[in-house]
């Protein structure tokens, strides 16, 4: 007996091939997807708990994780290597997804499925049926008039008999899911730029008059031009400002002033007002006199061991190999008076310079106490305590990605308004020649589970009822059972 076979023959594909197809297929996973988005969550939720007591309290509970914690609050989850790859993952994915999508969605656009079914008919939420004298071509052309005056584009085809009719309106509305999805894409290149290229400096200290470098290869520096506070009756502050110069170089590039809330941006770097504090300005010159460093010293970055309420200062002084410990007087005198030693007055500053480690200095530390305008020697050094003055703490951001996310932002509001604004409303029809010489036509939109396309096709038979004379019989219902047909409906919504 033959036997014959009406499989496909198999085909050996190449290993770039069969590569090349696992590949798309797992970008185009949706269970891949979930996962990656479910891991991406992960990664921002250890990131943000990073800036919490969480791991310290996580820490305190299970003592044997002290390790884990440790390396938890030293990985920058949102600068690492791993939380990057899985941003162009997604990234990736996207736009796979996107490209395998777009010739099906061209096709329902530009070359849509005109023949439907009595099936799609009768089970649809809505439908209206017209009965007219008029012979089959002629009700054809008075409804495609008619929906032509609504801008509908109208499509027809012959089929055993009967006339199929398609009807389409905002078409177009359907390439809004390319920039929407354009902009997702924008948004998660534009963490991975932020996160490879930007920055946040958190505490970026300067003193009132100094000027310091940004640094990160921005070739900024933002000079303090003035500091202002004003305080409560409780000696509260009831609001403060800095006055400052970013400078390019030697050129001032941006000015003005800054309080909480109201940054100072020039172009993709922002500088916001943090806080403010005391600081000392030191002059320190070697034996001969020469000006070895001139800097104010923020004061309660440290305090003193003894004291917790001395606010305290370190500068390395790194031309003569030794470090100075600067210690202010005890701020809250009430507190545990024995633990103030030093007994300072206001204007007055304890010193004591110790050598930097594997560096050359004096052979024990030099302690001295020094007022407000006075020039002592500790060692080989001159010391002048020049005066007091305000720091004031600044965030320094810089975000090259604001560009991307300002392009994602327009792309993703355009992508959502097409869409919303100008859904695709699809009506699809049968127009048959009853067996008692009148003609018939049944239309029905392409809206299941949508009640706002079904009531743009409630008032669209209204216009239709005007505009051809004709018996109407409208139906809103729920669906039934669909019967067999010659078509099948499944190809009907295409």
């Amino acid at each position: 007996m033959a036997q014959a076979s009406l499989g496909r023959p198999l085909t050996r594909r190449s290993p770039v091939e069969w590569t090349v197809d696992r590949i798309w297929r797992f970008l185009c996973s949706v269970r891949a997807a979930a996962a990656e988005i479910a891991f991406l969550a992960l990664l921002v939720l250890v990131g943000t708990l990073r800036g919490s007591s969480v791991p310290f309290w996580i820490g305190e509970r299970l003592p044997f994780a002290s390790g884990l914690v440790e390396r938890w609050y030293a990985w920058d989850v949102f600068r690492s290597l791993v939380f990057m790859a899985t941003l162009t993952l997604l990234a990736v994915a996207i736009a796979i997804c996107t490209a395998n999508r777009a010739p099906g969605v061209w096709a329902s656009i530009a070359r849509p499925t005109v023949a439907t079914s009595h099936g799609f008919l009768r089970n649809a939420d809505a439908s209206a049926r017209f009965e007219t004298d008029q012979r089959r071509d002629e009700l054809t052309a008075s409804l495609a008039t008619a929906l032509r005056t609504a801008r509908y584009r109208i499509l027809t085809e012959e089929r055993s008999g009967e006339t199929h009719l398609y009807a389409d309106r905002f078409r177009w509305g359907k390439l809004g899911t390319f920039p929407f999805h354009l902009a997702l894409i924008l948004l998660l290149v534009g963490a991975v730029v932020g996160a490879r290229w930007g920055f946040r400096e958190m505490e970026f200290i300067v003193a009132e008059g100094d000027t310091r470098e940004v640094g990160y290869g921005t070739g900024l520096s933002i000079r303090v031009d003035d500091f202002i506070e004003d305080f409560n009756e409780n000696g509260m502050p009831r609001e403060y400002r800095s006055d400052l110069t970013v400078l390019a170089g030697e050129d001032a590039v941006a000015a003005g002033s800054i309080e909480v809330n109201s940054p100072l941006t020039y172009r993709d770097t922002v500088v916001y007002q943090a806080g403010f504090g005391q600081a000392a300005r030191f002059r320190i010159t070697d034996d001969a006199g020469n000006l070895l460093l001139e800097e104010a010293l923020p004061l309660g970055s440290f305090q003193a061991k003894t004291n917790p309420d001395a606010p305290a200062a370190v500068l390395d002084i790194l031309p003569a190999g030794t470090q100075l410990t600067v210690i202010a007087p005890d701020t809250n005198r009430g507190n545990k008076p024995e633990l103030d030693q030093l007994q300072l007055r206001s204007g007055q500053m304890y010193l004591q310079l110790r050598p930097l480690p594997g560096r050359g200095g004096p052979a024990t530390p030099i302690e001295s106490v020094i007022d407000q305008g006075q020039t002592i020697r500790l060692g080989e050094l001159g010391i002048t305590f020049v005066r007091e003055q305000r720091f004031t703490v600044l965030q320094v951001a810089r975000n090259p990605a604001i560009p991307i996310f300002i392009t994602a932002a327009v792309l993703l509001l355009g992508g959502l308004a097409v869409a919303f604004y100008f859904p695709h409303r699809r009506i699809r029809g049968i127009i048959t020649a009853s067996p008692g010489g009148r003609t018939q036509a049944t239309l029905a939109p392409m809206a299941r589970r949508d009640w706002s396309a079904q009531r743009v096709f409630s008032r669209l038979v209204d216009d239709l009822e005007r505009a051809v004379p004709s018996r109407v019989e409208r139906r809103f219902a729920e669906p039934v059972e669909p019967r067999p047909s010659a078509i099948d409906p499944a190809n009907a919504p295409a």
